[in-house]
C-alpha cells in the first residue's frame, strides 16, 4: 500500500486515452449510421469530416451529416413505364434540398492528423477548407474506402500508442477501429478478378 502512495497516479493519461478511444468509436458509429440511413432513405447520405468555427470563433475539427429531404421512392400499384419513371426522378431532383446537421466536434485533445482515400496518400484537413466526404449510396455501398487517423495531443507516449485509425472498407462499406497507424488495403486492378 505504501508503494502505491509513493507512485503518483496518472489520471490525466487515463482520461486522454479514454477520449481518444471514445472519439474513434463515435466516428465509426457515425459512419455506420450514415450507411444505415442511406439504405433506409433509399438515397445517398454523406458524412463530412472537416473544420468549423465554434461559438467562440475558434477553429475545431469534427463531422456532420449531409442528406436530402427527398422521401424514399414509393412504388405504386400497377406498371411504371420508363417515361413515367424518368419524369418522377426529374421531379424528385427538382424538389431536392440538401440539409446538414450541426457539426459534432472531436473530444478535447484529439485531432484528425490525416485522411486517406488510397493507400499511402495521406492529407491533412485544411482549416476552413472543403471537408472530406464519405458518401454512402442507397444500396449501402460506399463511394470510396477511407482511412481517418486520430491522435491524442494529451498523451506523452510513442506515436503508435497515441494514434487510432478508423477505416471504411471499400468492399463492405463497414467501418472499423484499429489501434495505431494503419493503411487502406492496396486497390487491385479489375484484371486481377478475371473476365
Amino acid at each position: 500500500g505504501t508503494l502505491i502512495l509513493l507512485v503518483p497516479a496518472n489520471y490525466g493519461a487515463f482520461g486522454a486515452q479514454s477520449r481518444l478511444i471514445e472519439t474513434a468509436n463515435s466516428l465509426a458509429a457515425a459512419l455506420a449510421g450514415a450507411r444505415e440511413q442511406a439504405i433506409l432513405d433509399a438515397y445517398q447520405v454523406t458524412l463530412q469530416l472537416g473544420t468549423f468555427r465554434d461559438d467562440e470563433g475558434e477553429w475545431r475539427q469534427g463531422w456532420r451529416y449531409e442528406f436530402t429531404n427527398i422521401p424514399p421512392v414509393r412504388t405504386g400499384v400497377g406498371e411504371e413505364t420508363e417515361s413515367t419513371r424518368e419524369e418522377n426522378l426529374r421531379l424528385r431532383a427538382m424538389e431536392r434540398e440538401w440539409m446538414y446537421t450541426d457539426w459534432r466536434p472531436l473530444a478535447g485533445g484529439v485531432q484528425i492528423v490525416g485522411v486517406s482515400e488510397e493507400k499511402g496518400a495521406w492529407q491533412k484537413l485544411p482549416e476552413g477548407g472543403r471537408p472530406l466526404t464519405v458518401r454512402f449510396f442507397a444500396d449501402g455501398v460506399v463511394e470510396t474506402g477511407v482511412a481517418v487517423r486520430l491522435e491524442s495531443d494529451d498523451l506523452d507516449v510513442a506515436k503508435e500508442f497515441r494514434t487510432m485509425t478508423v477505416l471504411v472498407n471499400a468492399l463492405t462499406a463497414e467501418p472499423s477501429v484499429l489501434e495505431g497507424e494503419h493503411e487502406l488495403p492496396e486497390q487491385l486492378p479489375a484484371t486481377d478478378f478475371g473476365t
